[in-house]
C-alpha cells in the first residue's frame, strides 16, 4: 500500500453552534478564519502538495478543525467543489471531513457523497453524558450512536475522535467510553489527551482550581488502555496525542496539560510495559494441581499474543532459573519494548528489584517474548 499523504484545510470554529470549554481551534492550529479558502487556493494548495509525487502516496484532502456539515451548505459546496474536481481529474485519491455527531443527517450525508467524500470523523470526545454536558459539547452519547449507525449504513468510513481527561474523567468513565465506542465498531479512532489552551473556559476553570489536567503519566496510561482496548476489538488507532505545532511548541497557547510531541511513542512503550507486567502477574499466580503447576496466560488481546499453557514439576528446587526473566525482541521493536530513554527498563528495575531481567535483541524472531523460569509468553 502507498503511504498516506494528507492535504489539510483547517476550518476553525466555523459552523460550531457551541463553544466547548476546551476549544480554541485558532490557538491549536495557528490559523484563524477561512476567507483564504477560495476555490483557486484549494486547487493550488493541492497541486503544491502533490507536485511530482502523484504516484508516491495516497493523496487525500481533509477538512479539519470545525464542524464541516454544520456550516452553511453554500460554503460546503464552495469548499468541496474544487476538491471534488481534483478527485475526478485523478490528482487526489480521496476527501474526508470532520464534524459533529449531531450534524450528520441524511441530507448532510448526501451532500458529502455527491462530492465524493467517503470518510467522516466525528468529534465524540466521551461517551459519558455528564462529561459531555460539563464540556458544553451540545450532543449526547445517544446521538453519537445514531450518527455512526447512519454513516455506516450509507457506506461511509467512520472515525471517532476522543479526548480523555475532560472535567469529571476517571477510570470508570474511560472504561465506559472504551466499551461504548467499541460496540459501535468505527473504522478508526484518534485519541487526544485534553490540553488546557489559552482563552478557553477550561483555562479559566484551571486557574480557579475547578479543573485538574492529566499529568503526562496519567495521559499515557489512559491512552495506552484505550489503544489496547480498541486494537483488541480490531479498531485501528491512527493517532495518540496532538501533532506538534509552532503555536503549541512556543508555549504561548498552552496553559497546562500533558503536551508531549512523543506521546504516540510513549503510549506504545506503555502498552509493551503493561503486556510484560501481565506476564509477571499471570506467571506468579499459577495454580497447583497435584504434582504439577499449570500456567494459564489469557491475554487481553489475541492480536498481540496467544494463550500459553505449560507444565512443570511442582518441586521449586527443580526450578533452577526461578525469578530470572528474559525479554527478547527483534531489532525493529527495540525502542518500543525498551521504551523512550529506556523508560521501561528503568520501571522494571525499580518496581521488581527481586528479579534478574535481561533485555535482548533477537534477530531470529519477529515477536516479543517474555521468558520466565524457562517458560515463554509471546506478546
Amino acid at each position: 500500500m502507498k503511504p498516506f499523504g494528507m492535504i489539510p484545510f483547517f476550518i476553525p470554529h466555523v459552523g460550531c453552534p457551541y463553544v466547548c470549554t476546551f476549544c480554541n481551534q485558532s490557538r491549536i492550529t495557528g490559523q484563524s478564519g477561512i476567507s483564504h479558502l477560495t476555490p483557486d487556493y484549494i486547487k493550488e494548495t493541492i497541486t503544491e502538495y502533490v507536485g511530482s509525487k502523484r504516484n508516491d502516496k495516497f493523496w487525500e484532502v481533509a477538512f479539519y478543525g470545525g464542524s464541516f456539515t454544520a456550516i452553511h451548505t453554500d460554503l460546503q459546496h464552495q469548499l468541496l467543489a474544487p476538491a471534488s474536481e481534483m478527485l475526478k481529474r485523478g490528482i487526489i485519491d480521496g476527501i474526508r471531513c470532520s464534524t459533529r455527531p449531531d450534524a450528520v443527517g441524511a441530507e448532510a450525508i448526501s451532500l458529502l457523497q455527491g462530492y465524493g467524500v467517503k470518510i467522516v470523523e466525528l468529534g465524540v470526545q466521551s461517551m459519558n453524558d455528564q462529561i459531555l454536558v460539563d464540556a458544553k459539547r451540545g450532543h449526547t452519547a445517544q446521538q453519537v450512536i445514531e450518527a455512526v449507525s447512519r454513516l455506516k449504513k450509507r457506506g461511509m468510513t467512520v472515525g471517532v475522535q476522543l479526548l480523555p481527561g475532560l472535567k469529571g474523567e476517571s477510570w470508570d468513565t474511560i472504561i465506559e467510553t472504551a466499551v461504548a465506542v467499541s460496540e459501535l465498531m468505527p473504522d478508526f479512532v484518534r485519541i487526544y489527551p485534553v490540553l488546557v489552551i489559552e482563552n478557553t473556559e477550561l483555562a479559566n476553570q484551571y486557574r480557579a482550581g475547578e479543573y485538574k489536567p492529566l499529568s503526562t503519566e496519567q495521559a499515557i496510561q489512559y491512552c495506552a488502555f484505550l489503544k489496547e482496548w480498541f486494537e483488541e476489538h480490531n479498531i485501528e488507532v491512527i493517532r495518540t496525542g496532538l501533532q506538534s505545532t509552532d503555536e503549541l511548541d512556543s508555549g504561548d497557547s498552552l496553559v497546562a496539560g500533558p503536551y508531549e510531541p512523543a506521546m504516540g511513542e510513549l503510549v506504545v512503550n506503555e502498552q509493551y510495559k503493561q503486556r510484560i507486567e501481565r506476564c509477571f502477574d499471570e506467571h506468579f499466580s499459577e495454580s497447583s494441581f497435584g504434582d504439577q503447576y499449570i500456567y494459564n496466560f489469557s491475554p487481553l488481546s489475541n492480536h498481540y499474543s496467544h494463550k500459553v499453557e505449560c507444565r512443570t514439576h511442582a518441586n521449586n528446587t527443580d526450578r533452577m532459573m526461578q525469578n530470572r526473566i528474559v525479554i527478547s525482541y527483534p531489532r525493529s521493536l527495540t525502542s518500543k519494548v525498551r521504551g523512550l530513554k529506556n523508560r521501561n527498563i528503568l520501571y522494571f528495575q525499580e518496581t521488581y528489584p527481586q528479579f534478574s531481567i535481561d533485555w535482548c535483541e533477537d534477530s531470529t524472531r519477529n515477536t516479543v517474548r517474555c521468558c520466565i523460569d524457562g517458560l515463554q509468553y509471546v506478546l
